[in-house]
């Protein structure tokens, strides 16, 4: 038999039918098994684990990688990181202001200000959550708008809240 380079050999293998690469991806493992321990050691200092390679020097991560076999049926999920949207921002630099002014506004009684935490606090809750319960957070607003009903000062950013909430929803 004779014998090759590995550069040889890497070039007869792109010339391999994808039939022919299939039957060699299922015989490979069993071929480099073969391979005495000591020169299994000094192949690789990487771990591969789901498609993530971890090496010295020279990591690299390929998500969404996936192989198989002929038969074979591949189930991947997704997970998706959603940023918060600068509405969602807006609408909780709103909350926090709108919180200090009731806090500080002579118009409400000390039990209007504890009463009106309850939906800021709802509604902070619910934005910062992936999926928030619109419908709870429509009544916050309601509320808020009903507490602060005659307190034209504090009114104002309710109503500049409840379009920002709503680009939220559009969002989602």
């Amino acid at each position: 038999m004779p014998k090759y380079s590995v550069s040889e050999v890497l070039e007869i293998l792109k010339n391999l039918t994808a039939e022919e690469k299939l039957e060699l991806q299922q015989f490979l493992p069993s071929v480099l098994d073969t391979l005495p321990t000591a020169a299994k050691s000094l192949e690789s200092h990487s771990q591969n684990i789901g498609g993530i390679n971890i090496g010295s020097g020279n990591s690299d991560i390929a998500f969404n990688q996936l192989q198989a076999d002929r038969g074979s049926t591949l189930n991947q999920s997704r997970t998706q990181a959603r940023l918060q949207n600068a509405d969602v921002q807006e609408a909780l630099k709103l909350l926090s202001t709108l919180k200090q002014d009731i806090s500080v506004s002579n118009a409400l009684n000390p039990i209007e200000k504890k009463t009106l935490e309850v939906p800021i606090q709802t509604i902070e809750e619910e934005l910062k959550k992936p999926k928030p319960d619109k419908s709870l957070v429509d009544q916050a607003i309601e509320a808020l708008n009903k507490g602060l009903t005659g307190v034209a000062q504090l009114a104002d950013p309710v109503l500049k809240l409840a379009p920002l909430v709503a680009n939220v929803w559009a969002g989602i």
